[in-house]
């Protein structure tokens, strides 16, 4: 097994980025599948509400201690359609995020508050490649869908992001722009699709969380899933995602991203 910690991650958009909200849930898996519903600031349970500053102490935290390799799924688009970098002249991914952290201060205020600010999207529906290849992943634009929107937990975490990039250059791969194959001695971040996980995780597993609510069983799927590739064998071969063109794999490697687990 490459990794010694599984981490899931369901976030949220709502809200102040200081607020803790029920949306955002962390679960931990160790290598021999002991589960942990992770409390913000060790709270021993009292709370499994998390704000986004306190994901991201979370993360910052773990990634320190360098003794642990760790493969973080978070749900959120890590991303933009490859037309919003020629729109704004952006050549590759650290230069769009360096862009979006200065456009969406979203460390600071809320989704809503900075959104009065910046110009709408052309296209509120325009999809990533990676977007196309699902049944129904949406738009990281889409700000009308009214329940499980990815723009708002979009807009609300890549500043975050920006963050975790700037302070782990060295020791967290952000798959797939550090490359397809991660490093071994790397941490890896990758974006994430729990919809894609959870029937099967909910109907197969009997270790299933069931009294949990949905944003914690999403976070549950995504680290059982994340350990289960593992275990198997078969996590490497999700990291190449060998079913694409190169074509394909240079624009998501330079532009678009990938969803790990989406062929």
């Amino acid at each position: 097994m490459q990794f010694d910690y599984y981490i899931g991650i369901d976030y949220s958009g709502r809200g102040e980025p200081t607020k803790r909200t029920s949306g955002i849930q962390v679960v931990e898996m160790d290598r021999d599948g002991q589960v942990s519903r992770i409390s913000p600031n060790g709270l021993h349970g009292r709370t499994f509400s998390w704000s986004r500053k306190e994901v991201y102490d979370y993360l910052r935290n773990r990634l320190t201690e360098q003794k642990h390799r760790f493969v973080i799924g978070i749900d959120h688009s890590l991303s933009f359609p490859v037309t919003y970098f020629k729109q704004h002249d952006l050549s590759n991914w650290d230069e769009f995020l360096n862009h979006f952290q200065a456009l969406w201060n979203t460390k600071v205020e809320s989704v809503r508050d900075c959104k009065e600010r910046v110009d709408d999207y052309p296209n509120h529906n325009e999809l990533r490649i990676t977007e196309t290849f699902t049944a129904s992943a949406k738009s990281a634009w889409n700000f009308e869908q009214k329940t499980g929107t990815v723009a708002y937990s979009t807009h609300a975490g890549l500043p975050w992001i920006y963050e975790l990039r700037q302070s782990f250059r060295e020791n967290l791969h952000n798959w797939p722009y550090d490359g397809w194959k991660p490093c071994s001695e790397k941490s890896v971040l990758a974006e994430v699709y729990p919809s894609l996980l959870y029937k099967r995780f909910r109907q197969n597993d009997p270790g299933f969380p069931l009294e949990w609510p949905r944003d914690a069983q999403d976070a549950y799927a995504i680290a059982a899933w994340l350990r289960e590739r593992d275990l198997n064998g078969t996590l490497e071969r999700y990291f190449e995602v060998s079913t694409l063109t190169e074509q394909e794999k240079q624009l998501a490697l330079q532009f678009e991203g990938w969803i790990l687990g989406v062929c």
